[in-house]
C-alpha cells in the first residue's frame, strides 16, 4: 500500500510533477489537497445494517493545509461523518482519515463529502458517496408540484402518485395536511395502506389562493420506510382577474318604497291599533332622511294594495288616517298568517307596471317590506323561495330589505308565538327584527325609518376578493364601521352612514368566474 507520505515524497522527487504543479498554478510553499479514494461505495445493505468506510485527506503541497469544514451534500439521508473534529491543520505530507457511516434509506443513494480548505485552486474537494438498500422506499411524484398561475377564487386540483420504489413492502400510516387554507388534500385515502414493491396510489391535492402572491406549502406522508416522514411540496402563484373601481354620489332625498303587511286575524286588534297610532312617529323619523317616500298596505290575498288608501306619499292629504284604516280592516284572509306569500305577489304585481300596484315600486329606490304578526310565518314553501321572488321582481338583492314586528325568537313572548320564517328572512336581508310584545313601539319607528333608507348599502358589479376591498367617503379611506355582505355582494355601512352629497368609492380585486 502506498502511504500518503510515500506518495508525497514520490511526487516531489518527480520532475514531471514539478512541471505539473507550475502548470496548475501551485507554488512551492502552497498547500495542496488530495483525497483518496475519490469514491466510497458502501454497496447494498439490508434494513438496519450499517457500514463504515473512510477516505484520507492529504496535504501534497508545500505549505500548511487548513481544513475548515467537512460536510455532506444534498440527499445525504443515511450518511454520517463520524469524526468529532472537522477542522484541523495538515503540515506538508500529513494525512487525516475521515470515517463515514452509511445506513440505507433508499434503494439507490448518492451524495458528496465536501472538504473545505485553504487550497486556493480547489477550495472545495469532494468524495462521491454511494450506497443502496434492500428496503422499502416511498416516492412522491412529482415533488415539488407546481400549480403555476391560478386565478384567486378558482380552485385547482392535481393528482400525485405515491409509489413504493423499494424492494420490500411499505405501509402509509397517515398524511399530515398542509395546515393552510391555500393548499389542501382534496380526498382522504383509506389509511393505513400497504404498498408492495412497485405499487402506487393517487393523492389529490388542491390550490386555492386568496391573494395575488406566490405560495409554497408542505404536507407529510408518514410511512414505515426508512424515511418515516416524507415531505411533499406544492407551489403556485395567485393572480387577480381584474381591478375594479366603483363610485356613487349619495342623493339628498333618496327614494324609498315601503310595503306594510299586517296579520288581520282577530287576535291582532290591539297590535293593528298600536301600529296605526305609531305611524305618525314613523313618518316623522322617515322625513329626517327623505321626503321622497311611497307607502302601501297590502290587505288581501291577491297581493294588491288597499285601494282606499292607494299609494301614500308626503303630499297625500290625510295619509295618517288612510294608513290607520288600511291596517285595521280585519278581513281575515286565508294568507293573513303567511305574509311572505302576499309580499311576493305584491312585489311581482308592482314590477309588472300595469297591475294593481302600478307606480308604487321605482327604479333605484329601496323596497322595504314590513310585516306584523303574532304567529309564525306559515306560507306553503320555505321562506327563502319568497325572498328570492321578491328580490327577482325588484331586480336587485341590495335594494330589498325585510323587517318584522313578531313574536320573539326562538321562544315567543306573551300571547305571541315565535316569529319563525320571519326571523330568517329579516336576517338574510339585513332588516329589523322587533318584538310584538313590547309595551311601546315608539322606538321601533326610528329603527324602521332608518332601515327604509338605502344609503347604507352599495351593491358591487363584480364579486370581490374580500381582503382587497378599500372604501373611501369623500376621498378619505374608511377602515371601520362597514362590512361586506357576501350573500348580497354589497358593502354595508353600520355607523357614520354617508349622507346626501357624499361621494362613496369602493375599489377591489375581482374573483374569477371559474365555470
Amino acid at each position: 500500500m502506498i502511504t500518503a507520505l510515500t506518495l508525497f515524497a514520490g511526487l516531489t522527487a518527480c520532475n514531471e510533477y514539478e512541471l505539473k504543479a507550475e502548470t496548475d498554478g501551485y507554488g512551492a510553499g502552497d498547500p495542496q489537497i488530495a483525497l483518496a479514494p475519490e469514491v466510497l461505495n458502501f454497496g447494498e445493505l439490508a434494513r438496519g445494517e450499517t457500514s463504515v468506510l473512510e477516505f484520507e485527506v492529504t496535504n501534497v503541497g508545500g505549505g500548511e493545509l487548513l481544513v475548515s469544514d467537512i460536510e455532506l451534500g444534498a440527499g445525504n439521508d443515511g450518511f454520517t461523518i463520524l469524526n468529532d473534529d472537522l477542522e484541523f491543520v495538515l503540515p506538508a505530507g500529513a494525512s487525516e482519515a475521515i470515517q463515514v457511516e452509511f445506513t440505507p434509506f433508499g434503494v439507490e443513494q448518492e451524495t458528496l463529502a465536501i472538504v473545505s480548505s485553504n487550497d486556493e485552486l480547489v477550495p472545495k474537494a469532494t468524495v462521491d458517496l454511494l450506497g443502496g438498500g434492500l428496503v422499502p422506499e416511498l416516492e412522491i411524484n412529482p415533488n415539488p408540484y407546481d400549480f403555476g398561475k391560478t386565478y384567486v377564487g378558482c380552485e385547482q386540483e392535481a393528482n400525485l402518485s405515491l409509489t413504493n420504489v423499494g424492494t420490500d413492502s411499505l405501509d402509509i400510516t397517515s398524511i399530515d395536511d398542509f395546515g393552510t387554507t391555500d393548499f389542501g388534500l382534496s380526498h382522504s385515502l383509506s389509511l393505513p395502506m400497504t404498498l408492495a414493491p412497485g405499487d402506487s396510489t393517487q393523492l389529490s391535492i388542491y390550490f386555492d389562493p386568496n391573494d395575488e402572491s406566490a405560495y409554497t406549502g408542505e404536507f407529510v406522508v408518514n410511512n414505515t420506510g426508512p424515511r418515516a416522514s416524507l415531505v411533499g411540496i406544492a407551489e403556485g402563484e395567485g393572480k387577480f382577474t381584474a381591478e375594479y373601481k366603483e363610485k356613487w354620489t349619495v342623493p339628498f332625498d333618496p327614494p324609498t318604497d315601503i310595503m306594510f303587511l299586517v296579520d288581520n286575524s282577530c287576535s291582532m286588534d290591539d297590535d293593528q291599533a298600536r301600529l296605526a297610532n305609531n305611524f305618525s312617529y314613523f313618518i316623522q323619523n322617515l322625513d329626517s332622511y327623505t321626503n321622497d317616500w311611497h307607502v302601501i298596505v297590502i290587505g288581501d290575498d291577491d297581493g294588491c294594495k288597499d285601494q282606499a288608501a292607494g299609494i301614500l306619499k308626503s303630499t297625500t292629504t290625510g295619509y295618517e288616517s288612510k294608513f290607520s284604516a288600511a291596517v285595521k280592516r280585519g278581513t281575515g284572509s286565508w294568507l293573513t298568517e303567511a305574509l311572505l306569500t302576499p309580499a311576493a305577489l305584491a312585489t311581482e304585481l308592482a314590477a309588472g307596471g300595469g297591475g294593481c300596484n302600478a307606480s308604487f315600486m321605482r327604479d333605484g329606490a329601496l323596497l322595504h317590506v314590513i310585516m306584523v304578526s303574532d304567529e309564525p310565518e306559515q306560507s306553503s314553501a320555505a321562506w327563502g323561495s319568497y325572498v328570492n321572488r321578491i328580490q327577482a321582481a325588484k331586480g336587485s338583492a341590495s335594494l330589498v330589505k325585510l323587517s318584522a314586528i313578531v313574536g320573539d325568537y326562538p321562544g315567543g313572548c306573551g300571547s305571541a308565538d315565535p316569529g319563525t320564517g320571519y326571523y330568517d328572512a329579516v336576517n338574510y336581508t339585513g332588516g329589523e327584527f322587533l318584538s310584538i310584545c313590547a309595551s311601546s313601539w315608539t322606538s321601533y319607528m326610528s329603527a324602521l325609518a332608518k332601515a327604509s333608507i338605502s344609503v347604507d348599502t352599495y351593491e358591487l358589479q363584480a364579486t370581490p376578493v374580500e381582503s382587497t376591498i378599500v372604501v373611501l367617503v369623500n376621498d378619505v379611506e374608511v377602515t371601520t364601521g362597514w362590512y361586506y355582505n357576501v350573500d348580497a355582494n354589497t358593502v354595508v355601512f353600520e355607523v357614520d352612514i354617508p349622507e346626501g352629497g357624499d361621494v362613496v368609492k369602493v375599489s377591489y380585486a375581482g374573483k374569477a368566474n371559474c365555470d
